[in-house]
């Protein structure tokens, strides 16, 4: 299990820092895969905010980085989760074409959040004390 939660967790934070750097440097060339109108028009709305994609990439690009260096792992996977649910979301049900990456990065963020189950129970606590 340690080895299959290592391999998962640098699969997972290589995807986020490479697309992450990938954003501000465009190093990998890739060709857009065809958007269906709404796909464009969602995709259009986040570009036309004018801060939500540098915010989330440098989002990416942190919690990538700590989930490779192992550290505050736990809270990281944590972070990802809605990124990485949106990932898939988007790809499949707004543009399919990317459907195969969506759906690695949300069983390798679904794979890490179970391997790290217990540093999250005390956030379902329902009754907190202080």
């Amino acid at each position: 299990m340690k080895i299959a939660v290592l391999i998962a967790r640098v699969l997972l934070g290589l995807v986020f820092v490479v697309f992450g750097l990938n954003f501000f440097f465009q190093f990998l060339h890739m060709a857009q895969p065809p958007m269906s109108d709404k796909a464009q028009a969602f995709s259009g709305g986040l570009f036309g905010s004018g801060y939500f994609f540098q915010y989330m990439k440098v989002i990416e690009i942190t919690s990538g980085l700590f989930l490779i260096i192992n550290r505050y792992t736990a809270l990281f996977v944590l972070l990802l989760l809605p990124i990485s649910l949106n990932i898939f979301l988007f790809h499949a049900i707004l543009a399919p074409a990317g459907l195969p990456i969506g759906l690695a990065v949300i069983v390798l963020e679904v794979f890490l959040l179970f391997a790290y189950r217990k540093y999250y129970a005390s956030i379902f606590t329902a009754t907190p004390t202080v």
